[in-house]
C-alpha cells in the first residue's frame, strides 16, 4: 500500500490529506472513504467524526495512534478498493471525489519526521574515496527538518557551492516508539519505506570537514527531498535486495542494490535505537557509490533533473535552480 500527502493542484496546501494509490494513476481520499464505508457499510453516523480521527492530514499523525488507525486502515483501503472496481466515479457522502486523478494532484513529502538520520559510508562503492573508510558502527548524521522537500520541488543550488551532488537512499520509516531494539525484532517497528535524496554541498562539506565535523554541507534548504510516498511494510517482503538507481538529465550516474550495505536494516535500527526513536523518524540507509565523487563531471547545475528510483517503491523527482539573488 502506497501511503502520501496530497491536494489538489488548485487547491492551497493547508487543504492536503491523506490518500492512497488505489492505481498507478489514481489516488483515493482515505478520509472521504473511510467516512462512506463507517457510514453505508458499517451504520455508524459518526462515520465523518472518527474518518476524521483515523485519517489525519498528516501520516506522522496516523503512526502516532498505532494499531487502531491500522486496523481503519485496512478497512478503508478493503472498501476503496472494491468500490472503485465497479463505481470509480463514485462521490463521497457529502458529494466529494473519492477518486482522484495522480496527474490533478500536488504530491508533498510524505513523513515530517521528529528526525531524520542519515548513515554515510554505508556502501561498498564509498569507502574506496580518500577519508572514507567505514568504520566499526555506522556513521550517523541528522539532516534538519527545513532541509526536507517533496516530489517535483525544486532543489535549491546555495551560491556558497560550485559542487552540488546527490545520492539516492532508502529510507525505513519508524511505526512506533521504540529504544534499544533487538536486530531480530528490528522489522516489528518498522512502519514503511519511501525515497530520499541525500544532497550534499561537496566542497562546503570538505570545508567543514576540516573544521572537525559535517553540517550545513548536508542540511541547506531542499537538501533532502523525499517521496514520492511511503510504501507499507508489508509491500516490500525484503527490503534487503532493492536496485537503487539515480539518474541525471536520463543519464545512470548511481546502480546498487540495498544487499550491499555494510550495516543492515536490523543492525541499523538497533544501533540508533539506543536514542528513542518516535513514529515517524527516519534512517536513510546510506547510497551505493557513483554520483560526482566518482566523476567530477557530474555535480548537478541548474537546470538539471534528478530521477531517484528504488525497485518496488517508485520514482522521486527533482529539479535543480540557482539559489536566488535577494
Amino acid at each position: 500500500m502506497k501511503l502520501l500527502r496530497y491536494s489538489l493542484k488548485h487547491e492551497p496546501r493547508t487543504l492536503a490529506r491523506l490518500g492512497v494509490l488505489i492505481a498507478p494513476d489514481r489516488i483515493a481520499d482515505l478520509r472521504a472513504g473511510y467516512a462512506l464505508h463507517l457510514m453505508e457499510r458499517a451504520g455508524n453516523p459518526k462515520g465523518r467524526e472518527l474518518a476524521a480521527i483515523y485519517m489525519p492530514p498528516y501520516i506522522t499523525e496516523f503512526l502516532h495512534m498505532g494499531e487502531p488507525a491500522w486496523i481503519a486502515l485496512a478497512d478503508a483501503y478493503t472498501y476503496l478498493s472494491d468500490l472503485a472496481a465497479v463505481r470509480p466515479d463514485a462521490p463521497g457522502f457529502s458529494g466529494e471525489p473519492l477518486f482522484l486523478p495522480l496527474a490533478d494532484c500536488r504530491v508533498y513529502a510524505p513523513i515530517r519526521p521528529s528526525k531524520l538520520i542519515a548513515v554515510g559510508r554505508n556502501y561498498p562503492g564509498y569507502t574506496q574515496f580518500p577519508g572514507k573508510a567505514a568504520g566499526k558502527i555506522p556513521a550517523g548524521f541528522i539532516k534538519t527538518l527545513s532541509s526536507i522537500t517533496g516530489p517535483v520541488r525544486d532543489i535549491i543550488k546555495p551560491r556558497i557551492t560550485q559542487k552540488l551532488d546527490c545520492e539516492t537512499e532508502l529510507a525505513v520509516v519508524i511505526g512506533k516508539k521504540c529504544k534499544n531494539v533487538r536486530e531480530e525484532n528490528a522489522y516489528d517497528v518498522i512502519a514503511g519505506y519511501t525515497i530520499i535524496n541525500d544532497i550534499t554541498a561537496r566542497d562546503l562539506g570538505a570545508l567543514e570537514r576540516q573544521a572537525g565535523h559535517l553540517f550545513l554541507g548536508k542540511t541547506l534548504d531542499t537538501f533532502a527531498p523525499m517521496g514520492p510516498w511511503m510504501i507499507t511494510r508489508d509491500a516490500i517482503p525484503d527490503p534487503m535486495h532493492l536496485r537503487i538507481q539515480t539518474r541525471v538529465n536520463g543519464e545512470t550516474r548511481q546502480d546498487g542494490n540495498t544487499r550491499d550495505m555494510l550495516f543492515n536494516i536490523p543492525q541499523l535500527i538497533a544501533h540508533f535505537s539506543q536514542m528513542t526513536l518516535q513514529p515517524g523518524d527516519i534512517i536513510a540507509t546510506g547510497s551505493p557509490g557513483g554520483g560526482a565523487l566518482s566523476n567530477p563531471d557530474w555535480y548537478l547545475n541548474a537546470g538539471d533533473v534528478i530521477e531517484s528510483e528504488i525497485e518496488g517503491i517508485g520514482i522521486l523527482s527533482n529539479g535543480v535552480v540557482d539559489e536566488p539573488l535577494v
